[in-house]
Protein backbone atom coordinates (compact mmCIF):
# COMPACT_ATOMS: atom_id res chain seq x y z
CA UNK A 1 0.00 0.00 0.00
CA UNK A 2 1.47 3.35 -1.06
CA UNK A 3 1.73 5.73 1.88
CA UNK A 4 1.30 8.82 -0.27
CA UNK A 5 -2.30 8.06 -1.11
CA UNK A 6 -4.88 10.56 0.04
CA UNK A 7 -6.93 8.27 2.24
CA UNK A 8 -9.72 10.76 2.87
CA UNK A 9 -10.22 11.39 -0.85
CA UNK A 10 -10.05 7.71 -1.75
CA UNK A 11 -12.53 6.83 0.97
CA UNK A 12 -14.98 9.42 -0.36
CA UNK A 13 -14.57 8.15 -3.93
CA UNK A 14 -15.13 4.57 -2.80
CA UNK A 15 -18.30 5.49 -0.94
CA UNK A 16 -19.67 7.41 -3.92
CA UNK A 17 -18.96 4.57 -6.33
CA UNK A 18 -20.41 1.87 -4.08
CA UNK A 19 -23.51 3.98 -3.45
CA UNK A 20 -23.92 4.37 -7.24
CA UNK A 21 -24.30 0.59 -7.46
CA UNK A 22 -27.36 0.79 -5.26
CA UNK A 23 -25.63 -0.37 -2.09
CA UNK A 24 -26.47 1.42 1.14
CA UNK A 25 -23.07 2.15 2.73
CA UNK A 26 -22.85 3.50 6.28
CA UNK A 27 -19.58 4.69 7.86
CA UNK A 28 -20.91 6.33 11.02
CA UNK A 29 -22.37 3.27 12.73
CA UNK A 30 -20.98 0.80 15.25
CA UNK A 31 -21.33 -1.89 12.56
CA UNK A 32 -22.33 -5.45 13.40
CA UNK A 33 -18.80 -6.75 13.43
CA UNK A 34 -15.49 -5.63 14.85
CA UNK A 35 -14.80 -3.31 11.93
CA UNK A 36 -17.50 -3.79 9.34
CA UNK A 37 -20.37 -5.87 8.12
CA UNK A 38 -22.01 -6.82 4.84
CA UNK A 39 -25.53 -7.96 4.34
CA UNK A 40 -27.56 -7.97 1.16
CA UNK A 41 -27.90 -4.38 -0.03
CA UNK A 42 -25.81 -2.83 2.74
CA UNK A 43 -22.27 -2.29 4.00
CA UNK A 44 -21.64 -0.97 7.51
CA UNK A 45 -18.25 0.37 8.57
CA UNK A 46 -17.41 1.22 12.16
CA UNK A 47 -17.24 4.93 12.92
CA UNK A 48 -14.26 4.30 15.20
CA UNK A 49 -11.89 3.58 12.30
CA UNK A 50 -9.49 6.07 10.77
CA UNK A 51 -9.64 6.67 7.01
CA UNK A 52 -7.01 4.09 6.07
CA UNK A 53 -8.59 1.39 8.24
CA UNK A 54 -12.00 2.32 6.84
CA UNK A 55 -10.72 1.80 3.30
CA UNK A 56 -9.41 -1.67 4.12
CA UNK A 57 -12.73 -2.53 5.72
CA UNK A 58 -14.72 -1.20 2.78
CA UNK A 59 -12.58 -3.25 0.39
CA UNK A 60 -13.10 -6.33 2.56
CA UNK A 61 -16.85 -5.89 2.79
CA UNK A 62 -17.13 -5.06 -0.91
CA UNK A 63 -15.43 -8.39 -1.64
CA UNK A 64 -18.28 -10.04 0.28
CA UNK A 65 -20.69 -8.15 -1.96
CA UNK A 66 -18.89 -9.43 -5.08
CA UNK A 67 -19.03 -12.97 -3.71
CA UNK A 68 -22.73 -12.55 -2.96
CA UNK A 69 -23.36 -11.46 -6.55
CA UNK A 70 -21.84 -14.74 -7.72
CA UNK A 71 -23.17 -16.98 -4.97
CA UNK A 72 -26.04 -15.91 -2.71
CA UNK A 73 -24.81 -18.15 0.09
CA UNK A 74 -21.22 -16.86 -0.21
CA UNK A 75 -19.83 -20.27 0.68
CA UNK A 76 -18.55 -21.51 -2.70
CA UNK A 77 -14.82 -21.14 -3.40
CA UNK A 78 -15.00 -22.75 -6.84
CA UNK A 79 -17.28 -20.02 -8.13
CA UNK A 80 -14.56 -17.51 -7.26
CA UNK A 81 -11.43 -19.28 -8.51
CA UNK A 82 -12.68 -22.12 -10.69
CA UNK A 83 -12.85 -25.88 -10.20
CA UNK A 84 -10.82 -27.63 -7.51
CA UNK A 85 -10.23 -24.39 -5.63
CA UNK A 86 -9.63 -26.49 -2.52
CA UNK A 87 -6.09 -26.79 -3.90
CA UNK A 88 -5.65 -23.07 -3.23
CA UNK A 89 -6.68 -23.09 0.42
CA UNK A 90 -3.15 -23.23 1.84
CA UNK A 91 -2.17 -20.20 -0.27
CA UNK A 92 -5.30 -18.29 0.72
CA UNK A 93 -4.65 -19.04 4.38
CA UNK A 94 -1.13 -17.59 3.98
CA UNK A 95 -2.67 -14.40 2.60
CA UNK A 96 -5.21 -14.34 5.42
CA UNK A 97 -2.43 -14.62 8.01
CA UNK A 98 -0.58 -11.76 6.28
CA UNK A 99 -3.65 -9.51 6.17
CA UNK A 100 -4.96 -10.29 9.66
CA UNK A 101 -2.46 -11.45 12.27
CA UNK A 102 -5.37 -12.32 14.59
CA UNK A 103 -6.06 -15.30 12.34
CA UNK A 104 -2.95 -16.93 13.80
CA UNK A 105 -4.56 -16.90 17.27
CA UNK A 106 -1.10 -16.19 18.68
CA UNK A 107 -2.13 -14.73 22.04
CA UNK A 108 -4.77 -17.39 22.57
CA UNK A 109 -2.32 -20.20 21.81
CA UNK A 110 0.24 -18.74 24.22
CA UNK A 111 -2.41 -18.50 26.95
CA UNK A 112 -3.62 -22.05 26.25
CA UNK A 113 -0.07 -23.40 26.49
CA UNK A 114 0.54 -21.44 29.69
CA UNK A 115 -2.56 -22.98 31.24
CA UNK A 116 -1.42 -26.45 30.22
CA UNK A 117 1.88 -25.86 32.00
CA UNK A 118 0.00 -24.68 35.10
CA UNK A 119 -2.20 -27.79 34.98
CA UNK A 120 0.84 -30.06 34.70
CA UNK A 121 2.46 -28.40 37.71
CA UNK A 122 -0.72 -28.71 39.79
CA UNK A 123 -0.93 -32.39 38.83
CA UNK A 124 2.52 -32.88 40.31
CA UNK A 125 1.37 -31.37 43.61
CA UNK A 126 -1.65 -33.68 43.76
CA UNK A 127 0.36 -36.78 42.80
CA UNK A 128 2.74 -36.24 45.70
CA UNK A 129 -0.14 -37.42 47.91
CA UNK A 130 -2.21 -39.33 45.35
CA UNK A 131 0.15 -40.87 42.75
CA UNK A 132 -2.73 -42.51 40.86
CA UNK A 133 -4.48 -39.18 40.23
CA UNK A 134 -5.78 -38.87 36.67
CA UNK A 135 -7.16 -35.85 34.83
CA UNK A 136 -9.79 -38.03 33.17
CA UNK A 137 -11.15 -39.84 36.25
CA UNK A 138 -13.23 -38.64 39.18
CA UNK A 139 -11.04 -37.60 42.08
CA UNK A 140 -12.76 -39.66 44.76
CA UNK A 141 -10.60 -38.44 47.67
CA UNK A 142 -11.87 -34.90 47.06
CA UNK A 143 -15.46 -36.13 46.79
CA UNK A 144 -15.09 -37.78 50.15
CA UNK A 145 -13.41 -34.73 51.66
CA UNK A 146 -15.91 -32.17 50.38
CA UNK A 147 -18.99 -34.16 51.39
CA UNK A 148 -21.81 -31.65 51.95
CA UNK A 149 -19.44 -28.73 52.45
CA UNK A 150 -19.94 -25.68 50.25
CA UNK A 151 -16.43 -26.24 48.93
CA UNK A 152 -17.88 -28.91 46.64
CA UNK A 153 -19.32 -26.21 44.36
CA UNK A 154 -15.82 -25.01 43.45
CA UNK A 155 -15.10 -28.27 41.69
CA UNK A 156 -17.42 -27.08 38.89
CA UNK A 157 -17.42 -23.30 39.22
CA UNK A 158 -14.76 -20.62 39.72
CA UNK A 159 -17.07 -18.48 41.83
CA UNK A 160 -20.41 -19.24 43.49
CA UNK A 161 -22.91 -17.48 45.70
CA UNK A 162 -24.51 -19.82 48.22
CA UNK A 163 -27.84 -18.77 49.66
CA UNK A 164 -28.73 -19.71 53.20
CA UNK A 165 -31.25 -18.48 55.75
CA UNK A 166 -30.43 -14.89 56.61
CA UNK A 167 -27.22 -14.65 54.58
CA UNK A 168 -25.46 -15.14 51.27
CA UNK A 169 -21.86 -16.26 51.04
CA UNK A 170 -19.57 -15.97 48.01
CA UNK A 171 -16.87 -18.58 47.48
CA UNK A 172 -14.10 -18.41 44.91
CA UNK A 173 -11.26 -20.64 43.76
CA UNK A 174 -9.00 -17.61 44.10
CA UNK A 175 -9.81 -17.27 47.82
CA UNK A 176 -10.36 -20.93 48.66
CA UNK A 177 -7.58 -20.94 51.27
CA UNK A 178 -9.16 -17.97 53.04
CA UNK A 179 -12.65 -19.43 52.85
CA UNK A 180 -11.54 -22.92 53.92
CA UNK A 181 -8.33 -22.49 55.96
CA UNK A 182 -7.99 -26.21 56.74
CA UNK A 183 -8.04 -27.38 53.13
CA UNK A 184 -5.10 -29.69 52.35
CA UNK A 185 -2.61 -28.46 49.76
CA UNK A 186 -3.46 -31.23 47.29
CA UNK A 187 -7.18 -30.36 47.33
CA UNK A 188 -6.47 -26.66 46.91
CA UNK A 189 -4.29 -27.60 43.93
CA UNK A 190 -7.11 -29.78 42.59
CA UNK A 191 -9.64 -26.92 42.65
CA UNK A 192 -7.19 -24.58 40.95
CA UNK A 193 -6.48 -27.28 38.37
CA UNK A 194 -10.20 -27.67 37.61
CA UNK A 195 -10.49 -23.91 37.19
CA UNK A 196 -7.58 -23.79 34.76
CA UNK A 197 -9.03 -26.73 32.83
CA UNK A 198 -12.25 -24.79 32.37
CA UNK A 199 -10.35 -21.74 31.16
CA UNK A 200 -8.24 -23.82 28.78
CA UNK A 201 -11.34 -25.49 27.33
CA UNK A 202 -12.92 -22.08 26.66
CA UNK A 203 -9.77 -20.88 24.92
CA UNK A 204 -9.56 -24.05 22.82
CA UNK A 205 -13.17 -23.58 21.75
CA UNK A 206 -12.43 -19.97 20.88
CA UNK A 207 -9.44 -21.02 18.74
CA UNK A 208 -11.56 -23.65 16.97
CA UNK A 209 -14.30 -21.09 16.31
CA UNK A 210 -11.81 -18.56 14.93
CA UNK A 211 -10.11 -21.15 12.72
CA UNK A 212 -13.50 -22.09 11.29
CA UNK A 213 -14.39 -18.43 10.71
CA UNK A 214 -11.12 -17.53 8.98
CA UNK A 215 -11.26 -20.63 6.74
CA UNK A 216 -14.74 -19.90 5.36
CA UNK A 217 -14.66 -19.25 1.59
CA UNK A 218 -16.17 -15.78 1.96
CA UNK A 219 -13.49 -14.74 4.46
CA UNK A 220 -10.63 -16.25 2.45
CA UNK A 221 -11.74 -14.30 -0.62
CA UNK A 222 -12.36 -11.05 1.27
CA UNK A 223 -8.89 -11.10 2.81
CA UNK A 224 -7.36 -12.04 -0.53
CA UNK A 225 -8.92 -8.93 -2.09
CA UNK A 226 -7.96 -6.83 0.94
CA UNK A 227 -4.42 -8.15 0.60
CA UNK A 228 -4.24 -6.95 -3.01
CA UNK A 229 -4.88 -3.44 -1.74
CA UNK A 230 -2.37 -3.70 1.10
CA UNK A 231 0.50 -5.22 -0.90
CA UNK A 232 -0.21 -6.84 -4.25
CA UNK A 233 3.37 -8.09 -4.68
CA UNK A 234 3.21 -9.86 -1.33
CA UNK A 235 -0.03 -11.57 -2.33
CA UNK A 236 1.52 -12.70 -5.62
CA UNK A 237 4.38 -14.26 -3.66
CA UNK A 238 2.21 -15.93 -1.05
CA UNK A 239 -0.51 -17.14 -3.41
CA UNK A 240 0.84 -17.42 -6.98
CA UNK A 241 -1.70 -20.01 -8.13
CA UNK A 242 -4.65 -18.27 -6.55
CA UNK A 243 -3.53 -14.97 -8.07
CA UNK A 244 -3.16 -16.54 -11.52
CA UNK A 245 -6.71 -17.85 -11.39
CA UNK A 246 -7.97 -14.55 -9.99
CA UNK A 247 -6.30 -12.36 -12.61
CA UNK A 248 -7.68 -14.49 -15.46
CA UNK A 249 -11.22 -13.78 -14.27
CA UNK A 250 -10.47 -10.24 -13.17
CA UNK A 251 -9.35 -9.30 -16.69
CA UNK A 252 -12.70 -10.54 -17.99
CA UNK A 253 -14.60 -8.33 -15.49
CA UNK A 254 -15.84 -11.45 -13.72
CA UNK A 255 -15.82 -9.80 -10.29
CA UNK A 256 -18.59 -7.21 -10.35
CA UNK A 257 -17.18 -3.69 -10.07
CA UNK A 258 -13.84 -4.81 -8.65
CA UNK A 259 -11.81 -3.29 -11.48
CA UNK A 260 -13.43 0.06 -10.74
CA UNK A 261 -12.71 -0.35 -7.03
CA UNK A 262 -9.00 -0.95 -7.65
CA UNK A 263 -8.93 1.95 -10.08
CA UNK A 264 -10.21 4.21 -7.29
CA UNK A 265 -7.63 2.69 -4.94
CA UNK A 266 -4.85 3.49 -7.46
CA UNK A 267 -3.83 -0.17 -7.41
CA UNK A 268 -2.66 -1.68 -10.69
CA UNK A 269 -3.74 -5.32 -10.71
CA UNK A 270 -1.91 -7.30 -13.38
Amino acid sequence: MVSTRNSTLIKSELIRYIASLGLDIKTVTKARGNKGFFREGRIDVSKTLDDDSSIKTIVHEYAHFVHHKLDKNINDLDILFGENSCELIDELVEVTNFVDKNSLCGKLIIERDRLKENIDNLCKVIKMKYPDFSLTDDFKPFKKYSGWSNIRYLEKYDRVKVHSIGSNKIYSVETVKEDFPDIPEEFEAYLKLKSKQRKRTKISRRITKLNKYYSEPCELFARFVEGLYIDIDKVKTLAPNAFERFIERYNKNYYYGLREIFSILRVLVY
